[in-house]
């Protein structure tokens, strides 16, 4: 597990550095073995994700294969290997708060990031039901949610994260000690 967190903060530090030029991430275009690096929570009936990372109803667990079919400065579209199904995943700068290659790195990659034998039972738990629940790790919300928006938690040494559920609802989820204690909504 401190292998993950630790993997996880210089992963965290190297997208607030910069991550590195566009063409990194688009190099995964087209490329076999690209996977989701957290559990994505996309708009199902629209086939929609968005940078803001609203925590809609639809999942798409952590490791799941995909293609990575186009990119330009506003929009990725994507497919699930194992369902087939398309998606447009939308860069909306404010929330981002980075550059759209290097937010689309913290949820795309070439390696899952995944280890159930050093994630807790609640943090196993949370990650497949896609929500964060009491106890759980930093690390687990993380693949559980995603990463909050930048815009509304900066750090993520903080001990409230912020995340969107939509336009116009937000949620809390509260840490002590590095656990969730409780989720504010």
């Amino acid at each position: 597990m401190q292998r993950f967190v630790s993997a996880l903060t210089v992963l965290w530090l190297a997208a607030c550095a910069g991550s590195g030029p566009p063409a990194a991430f688009d190099a995964l275009i087209g490329s076999p073995g690209v996977v989701t690096l957290t559990n994505l929570h996309p708009d199902e009936r629209r086939s929609r994700l968005f940078a803001a990372n609203y925590q809609q109803d639809g999942l798409i667990p952590v490791c799941s294969a995909v293609v990575l079919l186009d990119r330009n400065r506003e929009r990725l579209v994507f497919s699930v290997q194992e369902t087939g199904k398309t998606y447009e995943y939308y860069h909306h700068a404010k929330a981002a708060a980075e550059p759209f290659p290097e937010h689309l790195a913290r949820y795309f990659g070439t390696e899952c990031p995944r280890d159930d034998a050093n994630l807790a039972e609640v943090d196993r738990r949370g990650i497949a039901e896609g929500k964060a629940l009491a106890g759980m790790s930093k690390a687990g919300v993380v693949l559980a949610l995603g990463v909050p928006p930048r815009h509304t938690t900066p750090s993520l040494d903080a001990d409230r994260w912020l995340y969107w559920k939509n336009r116009f609802d937000r949620m809390a989820v509260v840490f002590r000690d590095g656990r969730v204690a409780g989720i504010e909504e």
